[in-house]
């Protein structure tokens, strides 16, 4: 431990996890069973799982990726995001929600976030809504979700694509 830091300090620093998993022997023989097989990134599993996540979510089809970035890049892409178009993101986000704008072409606008929640601010969002405004990309954050009625009643409901 670094002494010019933690002066006082002579109890060990404890990492605080970022976040936890609910894992149970299902989902590790799952897990396994895939290791254990041909199919490691796509194949029937991949497919099992966006048809039963497209059910769920009471659409007509859904789509596995990597990541997140890739997620939104594909949720921009499909927007059809260009250089004429704006994008209103929060200013409390990772770089991937401003970056997916950019990838295609776009100019992402910060809108910034509320003190209490660090979420994005309806209001200030609303004040962001310009002619090239295309899309609002709200974030949620550590477990809390955005106020979302007051983001569609704020930016206009077609700015929220839905359609399945």
């Amino acid at each position: 431990m670094n002494k010019k830091f933690f002066p006082d300090s002579t109890r060990s620093l404890q990492p605080i996890p970022y976040g936890r998993q609910s894992t149970d022997e299902e989902d590790v023989a799952a897990g396994c069973s895939v290791l254990r097989s041909d199919w490691l990134t796509t194949g029937p599993k991949v497919s099992e799982f966006e048809e039963a996540f497209a059910e769920y979510v009471e659409a007509k089809y859904a789509v596995a990726v990597s990541s997140g970035t890739a997620a939104l890049h594909c949720a921009m892409y499909a927007l059809g995001i260009s250089p004429v178009d704006e994008v209103i993101v929060p200013t409390m986000t990772f770089a991937a929600t401003a970056n997916c704008v950019v990838f295609q072409g776009g100019t992402p606008v910060f809108a910034d976030v509320t003190r209490d929640t660090l979420l994005i601010d309806p209001d200030k969002a609303e004040l962001k809504v310009g002619d090239r405004t295309k899309a609002v990309i709200a974030v949620d954050y550590a477990g809390q979700p955005c106020e979302y009625r007051s983001l569609q009643r704020g930016t206009d409901w077609h700015l929220w694509r839905t359609d399945g």
